[in-house]
């Protein structure tokens, strides 16, 4: 019960902060919201935007499970990743895609992990495909596709899965564990049935053509 409690209380805090960021943001106050934004993250982290758009998923996420508290890193993460959205979305306005693109990409990585790691985000994690559309253009990191990929199977997005999927094989086309991961996928959706496959926007037909051209590929 403790623990339900504390998150609660927990998502309500951070819901409450993004939301002030977000009218802040909304009404132009641009220099008001990123000072805010650099307060909020040395509360939460201990380091502020400059310092922590400057590392890496992998050092955040650790960053972020040391000041865990009842496993509520997912929590953490995603309120992590909306300050930074809401960082990247101010600097996009201003023109500023080299300090904009990297809050962005550490945002959807964020977003991914925490959403890979369990169910539902709390309402403040902010839009994937909000953050999809700031890095348009972008090359996204291997990990972070893949990472996608999954998302879009697990959410029955198979279309959009499959495009994650295809842009990780036009980088690599060789790649063996990038085919054995298609075809695992293919064979999957193999065992749906025709409704579910065109609710995610892959019909049979294109199952079937896509498992065979990575078929042909692992043989070649």
């Amino acid at each position: 019960m403790y623990r339900e409690d504390y998150i609660m209380r927990l998502i309500e805090r951070f819901g409450q902060v993004i939301l002030y960021l977000t009218g802040l943001q909304r009404a132009g106050q641009y220099h008001l919201a990123l000072a805010a934004t650099d307060e909020a993250l040395r509360n939460a982290l201990g380091i502020g935007s400059n310092n922590l758009a400057s590392r890496s998923e992998r050092e955040i996420l650790a960053l972020i499970r040391f000041a865990d508290r009842d496993n509520a890193w997912r929590e953490l993460a995603s309120y992590v990743a909306a300050i930074l959205h809401a960082e990247a979305a101010i600097y996009a306005a201003r023109e500023q895609p080299d300090l904009a693109i990297p809050r962005a990409l550490l945002a959807l990585q964020l977003l991914s992990e925490a959403a890979l790691a369990g169910d539902a985000l709390p309402d403040y994690a902010p839009p994937r495909a909000h953050l999809l559309e700031l890095l348009a253009g972008y090359r996204l990191p291997p990990r972070t596709g893949i990472a996608l990929f999954s998302l879009y199977e697990r959410e029955g997005a198979y279309s959009q899965a499959e495009d994650a999927l295809f842009d990780l094989l036009a980088e690599d086309p060789t790649s063996p564990d990038l085919i054995a991961a298609g075809i695992a996928f293919y064979e999957r959706l193999l065992e749906q049935d025709a409704v579910t496959l065109a609710a995610g926007g892959l019909p049979h037909s294109e199952v079937l053509s896509g498992l065979a051209e990575l078929r042909a590929r692992a043989r070649s």
